[in-house]
């Protein structure tokens, strides 16, 4: 072309003006390109319905790099989105321009054209947009189900579309109740977008069945209007409640009722509910039924097959179940058939005193066949054997069916008694109880209450009780509590229980080993208590003891300072009074008075004196007469001092005026030391001259008394002339003594 010989380079300028629903002015746009090349130089952005031709032409501008206008350059243009450019190619004219007429796509949204001249292009945008409302058509919400009273699940919605099936924003949709008495929340909705509207909810009326709801475009045009919905509205919750029977009934055991319990099924607002499911079943009383799995039929009712009562009379009930709607409650009243025996109930085979009430009326139970009992019949009680009285013995059976007498005072002669039960129709009824003593009114001895045995002994006469009633009638099975209250002694066989004869005597009773009072009480529970004495003598010399006298020193032909005695007891250690006791010198050579004695009330027997002799041990012996006495005889022993010993003595020679020690000592006749203190010794001069003194003092003794050792201890002082002289201690006129000799120089 002659256009594009002008240069090397090419600037295509787009020119547009817009039309319809936007307008954005004329656009140019430079874009100086390398020759040959490719490129977008610019856009202009243009909005128009969907299939519309715009009604300005689109223009390009052609010019040189040096932006001179080309004429005669050829220019194509291409479109998308399946608009239509009409020519699809165009020569610039004088001014460098060429032009198209365009037209959108049938689809909504970006469109673009395309002029390419050469190597530079130029490219325009346009938005489809919809076109104006044509059709609508339903969305979501058609033949649903729901509750009556409740809303469906899914909120019916519509589109709204133009002629090319592109959605339509903005338009005004209505939703209305058609039939069913339903109601919609957001009934005028706008489409969005996606041209859909939906009502906010639709809420069914409370019929059942077939609820329809209308869709309407307020808009010319709309080709479908309006849309119609349709919903199945279903019972709501069903609720169980009784029907076409009374709850209540009453019928003989182990029949039938009269009504066969039924229910009915509803829903909230009154609705029947068919083919509920209904289980029905004996919840009291034992009773059976039959068809206890029922289905509702068309008017919402289920009725059990039959209800059978249980054996035993009194409350019976029956339990309607039907999933989900709760329960329902029938009861029956099982009443007794006809009586047919009667029997014991109680008070047979009892004991009571002679002309006293026994403890439970006798009663008889009256039954039909199957055991229930049965009210209102007649029974008359009459005492027969035994002379007893029937109180109010005249009765009618009460609601357990039993009948009792008022009371039953039995004879007064012990034995039996006998009280018949007879009513008309029936075998009568024998009830027995057994007359008995009246109560114990008194206890008295029926054995010795004053005895005497030896202590620790078993008494002859056992103590034993007698117990009768007010009139004197022996009572028997009493128990009689016999137990020790003084002098120690032992019981077997309390308790005792009275005999037929109304008497209780205890196996034994052993005295207290102590001599002296035993005493046994017999008592029994509101009964006066009995004493038994018995007094415990002390038995035989048994055993003998030493009491005083034992292990004595003295000095050989005096007396001991202690004189031997004994004591005398029994076998339990009772003292024995008036035993003989014979006391003999067994060894010593002593001598002894009084050596027959007597015990005195202490059991005690002292000899009279006891003479030690000059033996090397001195013995007393203690007999008692008898065969079996212990410790027989009893031996006392005492030791005698019969001389002085010496121990020690200074050794000579002592000058003048010195000390002289001199020690001695008490023994027997077998020189063992005596341990008796007191005794008085003399220490005196016996050979050396007169012209001996004892500190200055001439022809005199020095004393000194022994220790508890029985030893002695002299010191004096010798003066006079040198030599040698002898001493002798005695014993103070007592017969023993010892001598030694000092050198004095």
């Amino acid at each position: 072309m002659s256009g594009q010989q002008r240069g090397r380079f090419a600037l295509l300028v787009a020119t547009a003006a817009t039309f319809g629903l936007s307008a954005c002015g004329e656009t140019t746009v430079n874009a100086p390109l390398a020759a040959g090349s490719v490129a977008t130089t610019g856009a202009v952005a243009l909005t128009g319905a969907v299939g519309a031709t715009l009604t300005e032409p689109v223009r390009v501008t052609v010019r040189s790099i040096d932006s001179q206008l080309l004429s005669g350059a050829t220019v194509t243009f291409t479109v998308t989105n399946g608009g239509v450019a009409d020519p699809s190619s165009a020569v610039t004219d004088a001014n460098g321009v060429a032009s198209t007429r365009w037209t959108l796509g049938r689809t909504a949204g970006a469109n673009s054209l395309t002029a390419t001249s050469g190597a530079v292009s130029a490219t325009f945008t346009a938005t489809g947009g919809a076109a104006k409302a044509a059709a609508v058509s339903g969305v979501v919400g058609d033949n649903q189900s729901a509750l009556v009273g409740s809303a469906v699940a899914a909120a019916p919605s519509v589109r709204v579309l133009d002629a090319f099936n592109n959605p339509v924003e903005g338009v005004t949709v209505t939703f209305t109740v058609l039939s069913g008495g339903g109601r919609v929340t957001g009934g005028v909705v706008r489409t969005n977008a996606t041209g859909n509207a939906a009502v906010g909810s639709w809420i069914l009326g409370p019929a059942l069945g077939a609820q329809s709801l209308a869709a309407r475009v307020e808009e010319s045009g709309v080709a479908t209007n309006p849309i119609v919905f349709v919903a199945t509205a279903t019972a709501g919750a069903a609720s169980l409640s009784a029907a076409a029977s009374v709850t209540t009934q009453t019928a003989v055991v182990g029949t039938f009722v009269a009504a066969p319990p039924s229910v009915r099924v509803t829903d909230a607002n009154g609705n029947p509910v068919t083919g509920a499911a209904v289980a029905f079943a004996v919840t009291s009383g034992g009773g059976t039924v039959t068809g206890n799995a029922q289905l509702t039929n068309a008017q919402g009712i289920a009725t059990v097959g039959s209800w059978l009562l249980g054996p035993a009379t009194g409350a019976n009930s029956l339990t309607a179940v039907a999933t989900g709607a709760g329960s329902v409650v029938f009861a029956a009243t099982g009443t007794a058939g006809s009586a047919t025996q009667m029997v014991i109930s109680a008070g047979n085979n009892q004991r009571a005193q002679v002309s006293k009430a026994v403890a439970i009326a006798p009663a008889v139970v009256v039954r039909d066949a199957l055991g229930n009992a049965v009210a209102g019949v007649v029974v008359t009680f009459t005492a027969t054997v035994g002379g007893g009285v029937a109180i109010a013995g005249r009765q009618t059976t009460d609601a357990t069916g039993i009948a009792a007498v008022g009371a039953w005072f039995l004879g007064d002669t012990p034995g039996t008694n006998t009280l018949v039960a007879s009513s008309p129709g029936f075998t009568s009824v024998s009830f027995t109880a057994a007359a008995d003593p009246g109560r114990p009114v008194s206890m008295t001895a029926n054995s010795s209450i004053a005895q005497t045995a030896a202590a620790g002994s078993q008494i002859a006469d056992l103590p034993s009780v007698i117990i009768r009633d007010a009139v004197g009638n022996p009572v028997s099975g009493v128990s009689v509590t016999f137990t020790v209250a003084a002098g120690g002694g032992a019981l077997i066989g309390s308790p005792a229980i009275t005999n037929a004869s109304g008497i209780a005597t205890i196996v034994s009773w052993s005295l207290g080993g102590v001599a002296g009072a035993n005493a046994v009480i017999a008592s029994a529970p509101g009964l006066p208590s009995v004493t038994f004495n018995a007094s415990g003598t002390a038995g035989v010399a048994a055993n003998v003891v030493g009491v005083t006298g034992f292990n004595q020193v003295g000095v050989q032909g005096t007396t001991v300072v202690t004189r031997p005695s004994v004591r005398v007891t029994d076998v339990n250690g009772n003292i024995v009074n008036g035993a003989t006791v014979t006391f003999a010198i067994a060894n010593g050579g002593g001598t002894g008075t009084g050596l027959t004695q007597t015990t005195d009330a202490t059991g005690i027997a002292t000899v009279g004196s006891w003479t030690l002799g000059g033996g090397a041990s001195n013995q007393l012996t203690a007999t008692v007469t008898g065969t079996n006495i212990i410790n027989n005889p009893i031996t006392f022993t005492a030791q005698a001092a019969t001389q002085v010993q010496l121990i020690s003595a200074s050794v000579g020679p002592i000058a003048p005026g010195g000390v002289v020690t001199v020690s001695v000592r008490l023994t027997d006749a077998g020189g063992s030391s005596v341990a008796l203190a007191g005794i008085a010794l003399n220490l005196a001069i016996t050979a050396g001259g007169t012209a001996g003194t004892f500190g200055g003092l001439v022809n005199t003794s020095v004393q000194a008394a022994t220790d508890a050792n029985g030893n002695a201890t002299f010191s004096f002082v010798i003066s006079g002339a040198a030599g040698t002289r002898s001493f002798t201690i005695t014993g103070g006129g007592l017969g023993f003594a010892t001598t030694a000799t000092i050198t004095f120089n």
